[in-house]
């Protein structure tokens, strides 16, 4: 089971316990957004949150710096690229699951 997997069931409940990097994403939005960490759900708009376009791309920057990625924007999603918490987290994870995979050395050790 994948990463994307444990956050493909829709019921909004983040999935630390399964993904760890799933907390350590929405503490950092939270941060960076000035949500209470409590209100982000996987399936809430970030626009019934409130939060501010320019507030989500520092959010995605700070994602950035913190896993020394760098996050593509969404093919085809010109205007709300992030239309929920959980297209947020999603399109990261998958980010970090590629990165891993073409990191040095990870087809030798079976990632």
């Amino acid at each position: 089971m994948s990463a994307l997997d444990v956050l493909a069931d829709n019921t909004g409940a983040p999935h630390a316990d399964e993904d760890p990097r799933v907390n350590t994403i929405l503490d950092i939005v939270a941060k960076e957004t000035r949500i209470e960490r409590a209100n982000l759900r996987l399936d809430v708009r970030t626009d019934d949150l409130g939060i501010a376009s320019l507030d989500l791309t520092m959010a995605v920057f700070e994602i950035e710096s913190h896993f020394k990625i760098e996050i593509p924007m969404v093919a085809g999603d010109t205007d709300a690229e992030f239309v929920t918490v959980g297209a947020l987290v999603r399109h990261v994870i998958s980010v970090l699951d590629r990165a891993a995979q073409n990191a040095p050395g990870a087809a030798a050790a079976g990632i």
